[in-house]
């Protein structure tokens, strides 16, 4: 679907218009992707999800993995509360929420990255990406739970969460002397990301560090250079090598839009409009000018990325592109932001989706073939479509 749509469109052609976008997102949402996790993912033997899935949602490996599983109850957690009180879609909840207990280490306040079926310790990361996404998930399920116990649960994963993510020498097994102190963009991300579910259940004393880690965040975007870097020092200096000029498009959109939301609450106009731009920037950085679709990894100089899957189209990258332009729209009904919103979803919707079982494929190759059919697994869970599409449901109500 391409609207077409110019400055002197009228308000109801833009009405007509959201209102088919929303139709197809609903259709794709309710008929295709949540009937897949519904019928492949549930563990009903276990509890918890089965989280590699193949392109018929046959189990490739049945370890579970903390992320993956936290994605998933963060998915139905939102359904049941935001969409509609269903009682299969909080029972897949609590299943989630109950699992995830067997992934707390005894080295409290860690977690497992990965266990067995039944729940059995397999690995734990030198990161805090896992505790991370379990305090993102176990925000949600409180909220659709209205539980007291989910509620201090949360609160105390949210607290030692934050806590590796602001002293990684904790969780990493070696640190030397010759690296610089840096600020990964993929933890900070999803350390805002946790307190912003932790704001939404109404726990008490996010905005103070809301606000320390958005401070962080800002440090990753550059004015002078108009792009959203992936690795920064944490005194804020630009980094020498590949790593310091690596971009990806992805995490730079999510970033973008994050400062945006954070800057309009706070009525930061400068940062807003910043972030504004920054989001503008990482969609034409990363966008393919010969075949579609967003690059994974860029190097902002220009060098050849040193990242041998640079190229690949992923699916949640694309689906950070969706929710980023739409929010963009709804702030400001530019009708720039609207276009720039069919464009990515003319690519998306046209190219993950499988028609045949459901869910979107993982990843495409430079020149958009799938080359990774699984629906779930390293690279991509219930996210990359299940989050993407109800947030864009969302969005689109709100503008109809």
């Amino acid at each position: 679907m391409d609207a077409s749509l110019s400055p002197k469109t009228s308000d109801a052609a833009f009405r007509v218009a959201l209102q088919g976008w929303r139709d197809r997102i609903r259709k794709e949402l309710f008929e295709s992707v949540i009937p897949f996790w519904e019928r492949y993912s549930l563990d009903r033997v276990h509890g918890g999800y089965l989280d590699h899935l193949d392109r018929d949602g046959a189990p490739f490996d049945t370890k579970k993995h903390a992320w993956l599983q936290a994605q998933e109850l963060w998915l139905w957690s939102r359904l049941h509360a935001d969409v509609e009180a269903r009682e299969s879609w909080l029972a897949a909840a609590v299943s989630g929420a109950r699992f995830l207990e067997h992934f707390s280490a005894k080295q409290d306040p860690r977690v497992f990255s990965v266990v067995t079926r039944d729940g059995r310790p397999v690995a734990i990361d030198n990161d805090a990406i896992a505790e991370l996404t379990v305090a993102r998930g176990l925000c949600e399920f409180a909220r659709a739970s209205g539980d007291a116990a989910s509620r201090e649960r949360a609160s105390k994963a949210v607290d030692s969460s934050l806590m590796l993510a602001a002293e990684p020498e904790r969780v990493q097994s070696v640190v030397f002397g010759g690296a610089t102190p840096a600020s990964d963009l993929q933890t900070v991300v999803l350390a805002v990301d946790v307190l912003e579910s932790a704001r939404r259940l109404g726990l008490d004393n996010i905005e103070p560090r809301l606000a320390r880690w958005m401070a962080r965040l800002s440090l990753h975007l550059r004015p002078e250079l108009d792009l959203v870097l992936e690795n920064v020092g944490l005194d804020g200096r630009l980094l020498d090598g590949p790593e310091g000029r690596v971009v990806c498009a992805g995490r730079a959109i999510c970033a973008a839009r994050l400062l945006f939301e954070h800057a309009r609450r706070s009525q930061d106009e400068t940062t807003a409009a910043q972030a504004l731009i920054a989001l503008e920037n990482a969609l034409d950085f990363g966008w393919d000018s010969d075949d579609g679709g967003l690059y994974l990894y860029l190097d902002r100089d220009g060098y050849s990325p040193v990242q041998i899957e640079w190229s690949r189209k992923v699916a949640w990258v694309h689906g950070e592109a969706l929710k980023a332009t739409l929010v963009a729209y709804g702030a400001t009904f530019a009708p720039r932001w609207l276009e720039r919103f069919e464009r990515v979803a003319d690519f998306t919707l046209g190219h993950f989706p499988d028609a045949e079982h459901g869910e979107w494929f993982a990843c495409l190759d430079r020149h958009n073939r799938v080359i990774q059919r699984f629906k779930s697994g390293p690279r991509k869970g219930s996210f990359a479509a299940g989050r993407t599409l109800l947030r864009c449901d969302l969005e689109l109500a709100a503008l109809s």
